[in-house]
C-alpha cells in the first residue's frame, strides 16, 4: 500500500470516527432536554419504543455495512454490481417483512410492554426500517471502497434531523397542554423516519460519483444465494447484535420493568414515572462508552495483522494493551460518573431520585466495553457463532431475573438484572478467546492495581463535590459548577495516580492521544523537584 493511499485510509478512518463520536454525543445528550421538556412520563413513553429503533438504526449504521463492506473489499469493481443488486433483494424482503411485522403486531407488542397506548408509536417508527437496505448499502459499499465520507456525512445528518424533531416534539408539548404524552411520542418517533430519508438523500448525491446500485448489469451474480444469505443471517447478524447489545437489553426493560413494579404495588402511573427515572442511566452509560470503547478498539486492528502473522510475543503485547486501556477508560469513566451522580442527577435531570439505581446501572460501562473489546478479537479470528449464542444467553437471564430481582430489591433489581446478563455474556466471550490471548488478557494484577487508585479518587472526588457544594449551594445551577468542578479534580486525580503507580506501561501511554504529552509533563514535574 502506498504512503498516498494509507494517508486516504486513515484519513477517512479518522473522519468516521469523528463521526461516530457526532453522532454518540447528539444520541446521548438529547435525552436530556427530552425528560426536562416532558418530565419522567414523557420520557418513560420515548424510552419505551426507543429499543424498537435503536436496534433498525443500529443495522443501518454500524452492524449490516460492517459486513457488506467486508464483502465489497473482496469483490473487484465488475462483480460489485453483481453483488449489490444479490444484497438489495435480499435486504428488501427482510426490511418488508420488519415494516409489515411492526405495523401488524404493534398493538400486541404494546399490551406485552403493558401500555396499549404504545401501538401509535410503534406503527410511527416501523416506517424507519423501509430506508434499512439503503443506508446499509450505501454505508457498506462505500466503506468497502475504503471512501468513508459518505458514511461519515450521512450519520451527521440522520442523527441533526432526527435529534431536532425530537426536541421540537418535546418543545411543542411542553408549551400545549392538550397535547397527550403518547401524542408527543409518535411525532418524537417520526423523527427515525424523517432522519433515515435525508440519510438516504445524502447517500443518493453521492450516487452520481460511484452508481453502486449496479444499473449497468454488467456480470451475473457469482454469489450462491443461499451461501449470501447465510453469511448474512450468521455473519452479519452476528455483528448487528453485538452492535445492539446494550439496545437489546433496553427493550427487555420496555418488556419487563413497569410491569415487574406494578405487580408490587405501585400504580401505573408510579412504576412509568420511575422507569422514566430508570432510563436516565442509559444517556450516562452511553457518554461513558464514548471514551472506552474508542480508545480500546483502536487497537484490535493491530492485534488482528499481528495474529495473521503468527508473531507470538506481538499477540500477547498487543492483546495486553487492549485489554489495559478498554479496562482503565471505563473503570475510570464509572468511577468518575458514580461519585458525581448526585449532582449529575440533578442538574442534568433536574432531581437527585433513585441514586443507587442509577449507580448500579453505571455499571454496564464496564462490562460493555470489555464485551466489545473482546468480541472484536473474536471476530477478527473468525468466530461469530460462540459470541452470539453468549449474547442470547445473557439477554435470556436478563429476561429472566428481572422481575424476580425487582420483586426482592425493587427498582435497582433491574439494574443488578442487567450486570448479571452483561457478565455472562462477558464470562462466555473471555473463555472463548483463543488461549494465547485468554492468558495475556488476564486482568487480575492489573484489576487490583486500577481500582487502588480508582477508589481513592472516587473518594477524593466525592470530598471536593461535597467541599464546592457548600460554597456553591444546592440548587440546579449549583450543580453545574459542582459537577464541573469535580469532573476537573477527579481527571487530574486520577491521572496523577495512574503514572505515580505506573499504571500503564510507557507503550501504553504513548499509543493514546495526549500520553506522550502526559508523560513529558511528569518528566518535567519531576526534574523541577
Amino acid at each position: 500500500m502506498s504512503k498516498r493511499t494509507k494517508r486516504t485510509v486513515f484519513g477517512s478512518a479518522a473522519l468516521l470516527s469523528i463521526a461516530a463520536l457526532i453522532a454518540k454525543v447528539l444520541s446521548a445528550f438529547y435525552r436530556v432536554p427530552l425528560q426536562n421538556l416532558a418530565g419522567d412520563l414523557g420520557f418513560y413513553v420515548y424510552q419505551q419504543v426507543y429499543p424498537l429503533y435503536g436496534i433498525g438504526m443500529t443495522f443501518a449504521l454500524n452492524g449490516l455495512p460492517v459486513f457488506i463492506s467486508r464483502l465489497v473489499a473482496e469483490k473487484t469493481v465488475a462483480e460489485r454490481p453483481a453483488l449489490v443488486r444479490q444484497l438489495r433483494s435480499i435486504l428488501v424482503g427482510v426490511s418488508l417483512a420488519a415494516f409489515v411485522g411492526f405495523q401488524a403486531t404493534a398493538p400486541w407488542i404494546a399490551g406485552a410492554m403493558g401500555d396499549q397506548d404504545l401501538t401509535s408509536m410503534i406503527r410511527a417508527v416501523s416506517w424507519m426500517y423501509l430506508f434499512m437496505p439503503t443506508l446499509a448499502l450505501g454505508r457498506g459499499y462505500y466503506q468497502g471502497t475504503l471512501d468513508m465520507t459518505p458514511t461519515a456525512v450521512s450519520q451527521v445528518v440522520e442523527q441533526i434531523l432526527r435529534v431536532a424533531v425530537i426536541i421540537w416534539a418535546a418543545w411543542y408539548f411542553h408549551g400545549h397542554p392538550a397535547w397527550t404524552y403518547y401524542e408527543m411520542g409518535t411525532f418524537a418517533m417520526t423523527g427515525a423516519t424523517i432522519g433515515a430519508l435525508g440519510a438516504a438523500w445524502t447517500l443518493h448525491r453521492y450516487r452520481r460519483r460511484d452508481p453502486f446500485w449496479g444499473t449497468v448489469h454488467l456480470a451475473t451474480p457469482d454469489n450462491s444465494w443461499r451461501l449470501l444469505t447465510r453469511q448474512l443471517l450468521l455473519q452479519g447478524g452476528s455483528i448487528c447484535l453485538f452492535a445492539a447489545a446494550l439496545i437489546l437489553f433496553q427493550l427487555v426493560d420496555s418488556f419487563t420493568v413497569a410491569r415487574s413494579l406494578q405487580k408490587i404495588g405501585y400504580l401505573p402511573v408510579a412504576a412509568r414515572s420511575l422507569k422514566g427515572i430508570y432510563d436516565r442511566g442509559q444517556p450516562l452509560v452511553q457518554l461513558g462508552l464514548v471514551l472506552s470503547s474508542a480508545f480500546g478498539t483502536t487497537l484490535v486492528p493491530n492485534l488482528t495483522r499481528a495474529l495473521q502473522s503468527g508473531s507470538r510475543l506481538r499477540i500477547q503485547r498487543l492483546a495486553t494493551e487492549v485489554t489495559h486501556i478498554s479496562l482503565l477508560f471505563s473503570v475510570a469513566a464509572t468511577g468518575g460518573l458514580i461519585a458525581l451522580l448526585p449532582w449529575i442527577n440533578q442538574f442534568l435531570f433536574g432531581d437527585r431520585e433513585q441514586l443507587m439505581t442509577l449507580a448500579l446501572y453505571l455499571g454496564a460501562i464496564i462490562l460493555v466495553a470489555m464485551i466489545n473489546t473482546y468480541n472484536a478479537i473474536l471476530q477478527s479470528v473468525g468466530n461469530y457463532r460462540a459470541a452470539t449464542y453468549g449474547l442470547l444467553i445473557g439477554i435470556a437471564l436478563k429476561a429472566a431475573l428481572t422481575g424476580p430481582l425487582i420483586r426482592i430489591f425493587g427498582l435497582p433489581g433491574a439494574s443488578l438484572a442487567t450486570l448479571i446478563g452483561l457478565a455472562v455474556v462477558w464470562w462466555i466471550i473471555f473463555n472463548q478467546l483463543p488461549s494465547l490471548i485468554r492468558i495475556s488478557v488476564s486482568t487480575r494484577l492489573f484489576g487490583t492495581r486500577l481500582l487502588g487508585v480508582t477508589i481513592p479518587m472516587m473518594i477524593a472526588t466525592f470530598m471536593i463535590a461535597c467541599a464546592s457544594q457548600a460554597v456553591l449551594g444546592v440548587s440546579r445551577w449549583a450543580s453545574i459548577g459542582v459537577t464541573l468542578i469535580g469532573i476537573a479534580a477527579g481527571v487530574t486525580i486520577f491521572l496523577t495516580l495512574a503514572l505515580r503507580n505506573k499504571l500503564l506501561t510507557i507503550r501504553e501511554w504513548l499509543v493514546l492521544p495526549f500520553g506522550s504529552g502526559m508523560l513529558h509533563l511528569v518528566q518535567r514535574l519531576q526534574r523541577n523537584k
